[in-house]
C-alpha cells in the first residue's frame, strides 16, 4: 500500500511535490473507501484512489514520470542510463531529462517513498546529483540514501561513505549467519567498496546484509507499483501459450466488453506466428477448433480498443493488490466506465487485497462527492514566471470561510469557476482570427 511519494527537483517541480496517499484525519466522507494494513508500528491507513487535475503542461504527467523514474532506478541498481527501456517514459532512460529546466544552479533530485507491504511499513529515500537539465557529461552519484524500516532508520549513506548501520530492526531477515556484533564492521566494509553512482540497496547492503529484505523491496517496486507511462499507446494482454499461432479467448475480458456496450464481436489474443507478438483479434466466426477474425485494429474504434488494452492490468493490480498508477487512464474512454472503475476500487468487498488507483485526468466528471473524497482529489498548477508546478489537495481547503470546500460541495462547479485554481481560461478567437486574416491577405 503507497502512503506517500514525494520529489524534489524533478522536471517542473522545481520545489517538488508530496503525493500523500494517507487519508486526512479530518475527513469523514466515503470511510468504506479507506484501506488499512496492520505493521509493528501502527494500523497504516491509506486511500484506495487518488484523481489529479489541471491544464495542459501544468505538471501532471511529470508526476507520473518521477513515479516511473524512481521505480526504474531501483530495479537497475544505478543512476546510469538505460540501453533498453521499455516503462514509455524518455526520463527513465535518459535522466539528464529529469531536474527542473530553468534553474541555473545543479542540485540534486530527490525521491522519497513510503508504503507497506507484508505487514511491513518501508521508507526508501535517495537524492542523485545529476548536474542540470540536458547535462550529459555531469558526474553522476548517489548524494543520499536511507533506508527505513518500520520508522526505524536502517542505514544512512552518503556518496563515499555509510554513516550509519543499524539492523537490529530486521534481525529476521538477516543473512545467514549473520550477528548483528558485525554490524560497525560491515559498516566500514561498504563504506571502502561504495560505488558512488550506484544504489547501496541492491548492492553491498543486499550482499552483506539481506538478500530477503531487498527481495521484498524490489518485489514491490517491480511488482506491486506498477506505472504506466503513455498508457494510451500501452496494451496489456493476460497471460497467454507460448507457442506460437496460439489463440485463447479470456472469457472475462469479452464479458467486461459486453457489459460495456461493444456488442459487435468477441475478441480473441493470438500469438503471430510472424512477429512472435500477441495479438488482439475481432473473432467474426467461430468453430469447434477454429476462431475467424480480424486484426482489431483495423476495425474497432479507438475506445473499444482502449478498454480491452487496459482492463487485463487493472485486474491484475486487483488480484495482487498493487498501486495501479496510469497517464491519462481515461483517454478514449466513457466517463461511466471509468466512474464505475473507481467504485471497484473503492469497493472493499470486490477490491479485497487493497490495491490502489492513481491517475490524471481532464475530465470534471470525477468531482462528485459521492464518488471521491476531497484528500482523493488533486490539483497541480504551474506559475508562469518561474514555470514551477505545485500539488496540492481538495483537503488542503478550508471547511469554512469565502475559500471553504465542504464535503457536500459542488465540486465540479467550483473547479468550473477557478475556486480552486488550476485551470486556465483559454480563448483562441483572436488568434486564429488572426490567423484567418493572414492567410486571406495570401491568397
Amino acid at each position: 500500500m503507497l502512503l506517500n511519494f514525494s520529489c524534489n527537483n524533478f522536471k517542473s517541480f522545481r520545489d517538488g511535490f508530496q503525493f500523500n496517499m494517507i487519508p486526512e484525519k479530518r475527513m469523514t466522507e466515503l470511510d468504506y473507501s479507506v484501506l488499512t494494513e496492520k505493521t509493528a508500528v501502527k494500523r497504516e491507513k491509506g486511500l484506495s484512489a487518488s484523481v489529479i487535475y489541471g491544464p495542459n503542461a501544468a505538471g501532471k504527467t511529470s508526476i507520473v514520470n518521477a513515479m516511473s523514474c524512481f521505480r526504474q532506478i531501483v530495479l537497475r541498481g544505478n543512476v546510469r542510463d538505460a540501453s533498453d527501456d521499455r516503462s514509455g517514459d524518455h526520463v527513465s532512460s535518459g535522466l539528464e531529462f529529469a531536474p527542473f529546466a530553468f534553474c541555473d544552479d545543479a542540485v540534486p533530485v530527490r525521491f522519497d517513498v513510503s508504503f507497506t507491504s507484508g505487514g511491513i511499513k518501508y521508507r526508501y529515500i535517495v537524492a542523485i546529483f545529476l548536474g542540470a537539465f540536458l547535462d550529459k557529461n555531469a558526474e553522476r552519484y548517489i548524494d543520499r540514501e536511507q533506508l527505513y524500516v518500520n520508522d526505524t532508520l536502517v542505514f544512512d549513506r552518503t556518496k563515499d561513505s555509510v554513516d550509519k548501520l543499524k539492523l537490529r530492526e530486521i534481525t529476521d531477515f538477516l543473512n545467514v549467519g549473520y550477528s548483528l556484533k558485525d554490524a560497525e564492521k560491515t559498516r566500514k566494509a561498504m563504506s571502502n567498496n561504495v560505488t558512488a553512482d550506484s544504489l547501496l540497496l541492491v548492492t553491498d547492503f543486499n550482499s552483506f546484509c539481506s538478500k530477503k529484505l531487498v527481495n521484498k523491496i524490489r518485489q514491490w517496486f517491480e511488482e506491486q507499483f506498477i506505472v504506466v507511462n503513455s498508457s494510451d499507446r500501452t496494451r496489456f494482454y493476460p497471460g497467454m501459450p507460448e507457442n506460437d499461432g496460439s489463440a485463447m479467448i479470456n472469457i472475462y475480458i469479452n464479458k467486461i466488453a459486453q457489459e460495456a456496450g461493444i456488442i459487435g464481436s468477441d475478441f480473441a489474443y493470438v500469438n503471430d506466428p510472424e512477429t512472435h507478438t500477441t495479438k488482439l483479434m475481432s473473432v467474426l466466426k467461430k468453430t469447434d477448433d477454429t476462431l475467424y477474425g480480424v486484426d482489431s485494429d483495423r476495425i474497432e474504434s479507438v475506445g473499444t480498443l482502449r478498454l480491452i488494452s487496459i482492463m487485463p492490468i487493472v485486474i491484475s493490480a486487483l488480484r495482487k493488490g498493487a498501486v495501479l498508477v496510469m497517464d491519462e487512464l481515461d483517454a478514449s474512454l466513457h466517463p461511466m466506465i471509468v466512474m464505475n472503475l473507481i467504485s471497484i476500487f473503492h469497493n472493499d468487498g470486490v477490491n479485497k487485497n487493497g490495491a490502489q488507483i492513481i491517475f490524471n485526468t481532464h475530465n470534471p466528471i470525477y468531482l462528485n462527492h459521492n464518488l471521491l473524497r476531497r484528500d482523493e482529489i488533486k490539483f497541480v498548477e504551474r506559475d508562469k514566471e518561474t514555470k514551477a508546478s505545485s500539488l496540492y489537495a481538495l483537503s488542503d481547503f478550508r471547511a469554512n470561510g469565502e475559500a471553504s470546500v465542504r464535503k457536500t460541495s459542488d465540486y465540479m462547479k467550483n473547479y468550473f469557476i477557478s475556486r480552486y485554481g488550476a485551470i486556465e481560461d483559454i480563448d483562441f478567437t483572436d488568434i486564429i482570427a488572426d490567423v484567418l486574416k493572414g492567410a486571406e491577405s495570401d491568397d
